[in-house]
């Protein structure tokens, strides 16, 4: 288990190619609370009432906390799915799943979270040791169901060994996602300028670039997973027995044959 090399041009084709088959399902899971969260930011930001700003400014800090970790949970149940080649399971059950592990997640991130920063501070590279070692932390709670201490123990046995080819993809995905949404506010601002209500297209086109950019890397993390986890069986099982056809199916199917 976890013997073979990590591949960085494999992993990222493999994501690539579970964000394009996952792109329906992964969007309007991401959309709807990303939907939320923005609004609750909007009126934080637009209220002239101080003591309602104050209110809603910290419900957009814990809820866009909670909101994202609750989304990354619902995306590997997505790509777990994919994996083992059954029917992907609608936008309300993978919300089921991610709240069952909800309290174990958001523990997970506080605790890698405030281990990552601790050791940033201390020359930056302590801090990038730990981001990568506790790499498949979250997956781990996900599709093991293990606590956060036990699934960051479990993270850094299966990334050693491998941690530079993890890095170097965690760079890679980073990079992507980081221009990726950069150019998206950037659209989207822009056509959001042109209609007459640009508090509600800010507010809507906010939502929907986070929901395009947030699966990538919450898919990267679930095949470095199964690359190490299960190295001889590919990321995407062999004709999954969709509940629904992916937009790209036909496309990738055609490029195989070709």
């Amino acid at each position: 288990m976890g013997s073979k090399p990590l591949e960085i041009k494999g992993v990222l084709k493999d994501t690539t190619r579970v964000y394009r088959s996952l792109f329906r399902r992964s969007v309007g899971t991401g959309f709807v609370v990303f939907a939320v969260l923005g609004l609750i930011e909007v009126i934080a930001d637009t209220t002239h009432n101080l003591t309602v700003a104050l209110v809603f400014g910290l419900m957009a800090v814990s809820t866009g906390f909670i909101g994202t970790t609750f989304v990354q949970g619902a995306l590997v149940d997505a790509v777990d799915s994919e994996h083992r080649g059954v029917a992907v399971p609608s936008v309300g059950e993978l919300y089921k799943s991610s709240w069952r592990r909800l309290g174990s997640l958001i523990w997970l991130s506080i605790m890698s979270g405030v281990g990552v920063a601790l050791g940033l501070l201390c020359f930056i590279v302590p801090g990038v040791r730990l981001a990568i070692r506790w790499t498949l932390a979250a997956p781990i709670v996900m599709l093991e169901g293990l606590g956060a201490r036990a699934a960051m123990k479990r993270s850094s046995e299966l990334v050693k060994g491998h941690r530079g080819a993890v890095f170097r993809v965690l760079l890679n995905v980073w990079g992507r996602t980081l221009v990726a949404g950069i150019v998206l506010n950037v659209i989207l601002s822009k056509l959001s300028a042109t209609t007459g209500h640009p508090l509600l297209s800010f507010w809507i086109s906010g939502a929907l670039a986070s929901a395009l950019v947030t699966p990538y890397a919450g898919h990267a993390l679930s095949v470095v997973y199964y690359r190490l986890t299960d190295p001889d069986k590919p990321v995407i099982a062999e004709g999954p027995a969709h509940a629904w056809r992916s937009i790209w199916r036909e496309h990738d199917a055609t490029e195989s044959q070709g």
